[in-house]
């Protein structure tokens, strides 16, 4: 499991609890399955994005919001490790897979200019 995978389905599960969500009542909201719910919580599956702005919808939340980790980087991050391992991720995409990612990093900068 990828740790981006592991902090959307942590993200997901917290704002679930905050409204007082079962995991079924979400699921039956989101129009998926309560089992691929659990998967992508505990993050054994990677969802689609439409199956992402599905939950977010249910969660009547903004998609990019599932995408605010408080992850707390240190100042000394080495950025350059970081664009090494995104590139050998993007590489191991297929097409139509880095056009999904393309498409949400067009959105997040969306919201983005918004604030």
């Amino acid at each position: 499991m990828s740790e981006i995978a592991l902090l959307l389905g942590n993200k997901i599960r917290e704002l679930r609890k905050s409204k007082n969500m079962s995991q079924e009542e979400l699921a039956f909201k989101a129009s998926i399955s309560p089992a691929h719910l659990g998967q992508i919580e505990r993050a054994t599956k990677n969802p689609t994005l439409d199956t992402i702005k599905q939950i977010a919808d249910a969660l009547e939340v903004p998609l990019h919001s599932l995408f605010l980790f408080n992850i707390g980087y240190a100042k000394s991050v080495d950025e350059s490790a970081i664009i090494k391992k995104i590139n050998i991720q993007l590489s191991t995409m297929t097409e139509k897979q880095q056009k999904e990612i393309l498409r949400l990093i067009r959105i997040t900068k969306h919201f983005n200019s918004l604030n």
